[in-house]
């Protein structure tokens, strides 16, 4: 190979060189965008009688870099640190609800003794008693909002599990799509497209914020396979598999997801061993946000009651005996959508006391009234009794079946559900608070029963815990929920980042080192130019000779 060749080679490869920095430089800020490095190599030569002598250089490769152990490393932490993140954003707006020191349940209730004690100082006056009118209605306004707060998490979680749903969905397609592309180019030229090798790395990290994946990637193509971690298929080659986010037949007000396979069967997921984005918001809502709820109802149930109790026991300024103070509705259970008879349930408090805030779900067995089962949440069996109606007894609650259930039919119910949402004054006037124990309504002085209403206020009536006891209770579980999560997201957060540092690293590009290169492969560019131009000289020097 003449000096010329040698020097159009270096030529050559200097140029592509520049044209692998320069791509380089101009994606420096491009997210997902790996770092491409040319491979230089030896063209090779001959062996004379003078000595080896080469023929040039010649480009072996454009190499992009990557590291597949800590592309997985990455998503792994990322995996971890959203599923996280957003079960943290959604406790923290039960926190910040509670919170308000000003405005809440502990302060309203206080404010209503307060009343209640203005009205024990002088039982007929009329102001005092519309105090204490106000401030019922003003405590059960309280368990309203703060009910109608966690009724809008629970649909804005529903809604957010939808949309990442959508996502994912879009994600599988999307690498489903990129395999094909690459799998078609890497036939044709034996090479693999960084490009579309940048998108898939940044369509993976994306799913893998959603959920937690396992990815297998095909070294020789660049193609790779994509499960779920418990191992059921999302991208396989050209092919994806998609989840369908549906209302729950148990529950219609809660959103459940299922994978849809190749056969076209949902097969539910399992909530408890989902990560990721998804796995927190199904963690915020079977877990904080149910806690929080079943507290809330069961002191307003249990508050209402107790008022109710003991305005009974008592006689109003009329000399009439007391009535309900609280309105707090009944119990509903829930029949399963896919139950294919007609049958019902006709929910009633037997005890209140009793009642547990608790999700029980009842199958009809059949036939017989006697043939239901029912069990918690976690599948522990409830002892039942039967009543002198055939209701079912268990718990401080009584069930009338009604209609004609078919064997397997279901039902859910939490027997405090509503409570806090539902809860009203049922008195639409202070004269009807029954302050005496003594109907005579002439003994206007009489405030002994209004002093067993005030009395509530230390008695253990949540459990074995005063209402603000139990209020105080709510506020510690949830706000330890939230201390909890940060320290572990912020612990993720710097696993995190310093995966991505690492990845970063490898992967990145770095403006200095460019930036040298550029240099060293313009004065590369430079030398070569020099040769050839030196042969050129030399060419036109042979050829003048005569």
């Amino acid at each position: 190979m003449n000096l010329i060749n040698l020097a159009q080679n270096g030529l050559s490869a200097a140029q592509n060189a520049l044209n692998v920095v320069g791509n380089n430089l101009s994606n420096a800020t491009t997210v997902g965008y790996n770092r491409q490095n040319i491979v230089l190599g030896e063209a090779g030569g001959k062996t004379t009688n003078n000595g080896y002598f080469g023929y040039g250089v010649k480009v072996g490769d454009v190499q992009r870099a990557y590291d597949g152990f800590i592309s997985n490393q990455v998503r792994g932490a990322s995996t971890e640190f959203y599923a996280l993140n957003s079960r943290y954003e959604q406790v923290s707006q039960i926190d910040n609800m509670l919170a308000d020191s000003t405005n809440n349940i502990s302060t309203t209730m206080d404010s209503l003794f307060e009343a209640m004690e203005s009205v024990s100082k002088d039982p007929v006056d009329p102001a005092a008693r519309q105090g204490v009118l106000s401030e019922l209605g003003a405590i059960a306004n309280q368990y309203r909002t703060n009910s109608k707060t966690l009724n809008g998490l629970e649909k804005s979680t529903n809604t957010q599990i939808s949309q990442t749903v959508d996502d994912i969905n879009s994600y599988t397609k999307q690498l489903a799509t990129l395999n094909k592309q690459i799998e078609k180019i890497h036939g044709q030229t034996g090479g693999m497209p960084a490009d579309l090798l940048d998108q898939r790395d940044q369509l993976l990290g994306q799913l893998g914020q959603k959920m937690g994946i396992k990815v297998t990637e095909n070294k020789e193509t660049g193609a790779v396979d994509v499960s779920m971690t418990n191992g059921m298929a999302l991208v396989s080659g050209s092919k994806s598999y998609q989840l369908q986010a549906s209302a729950s037949k148990e529950n219609p007000a809660q959103t459940v997801v299922s994978y849809v396979d190749a056969s076209g069967n949902a097969l539910p997921l399992d909530e408890n061993a989902t990560s990721g984005e998804l796995g927190g918001l199904f963690k915020f809502r079977n877990e904080d946000l149910e806690n929080a709820r079943d507290q809330l109802n069961q002191m307003a149930l249990q508050m209402a009651n107790k008022f109710n109790e003991v305005n009974g026991n008592g006689y109003d300024l009329d000399g009439n005996q007391g009535g309900d103070i609280f309105d707090i509705g009944t119990p509903q259970a829930v029949g399963n959508t896919g139950n294919s008879g007609n049958g019902s349930l006709s929910v009633s408090f037997s005890d209140i006391p009793s009642v547990k805030a608790q999700d029980y779900e009842l199958v009809y067995n059949g036939p017989g009234q006697s043939d239901w089962s029912v069990t918690t949440r976690d599948g522990s069996a409830v002892p039942t009794t039967i009543g002198s109606n055939g209701e079912l007894q268990f718990d401080g609650i009584a069930i009338m079946p009604g209609g004609t259930p078919q064997p397997g039919d279901s039902f859910t119910l939490n027997p405090v559900d509503g409570a806090a949402d539902n809860i009203s004054v049922a008195i639409t006037d202070g004269d009807q608070i029954a302050a005496a124990k003594s109907p005579d309504p002439s003994d206007q002085s009489d405030n002994t029963n209004l002093l067993d209403m005030i009395a509530i206020k230390d008695e253990e009536i949540v459990g074995n815990k005063t209402l603000s006891g139990a209020y105080a209770t709510l506020v510690s579980s949830v706000g330890s929920s939230v201390s909890s999560l940060k320290g572990d997201l912020e612990t993720s957060a710097k696993v995190y980042d310093q995966w991505s540092l690492q990845q970063q690293s490898v992967t990145g590009v770095d403006m200095t080192e460019e930036y040298v290169n550029l240099q060293m492969f313009s004065q590369y560019y430079q030398a070569n130019a020099q040769v050839l131009q030196t042969a050129t000289t030399l060419f036109d020097t042979i050829l003048s000779i005569r």
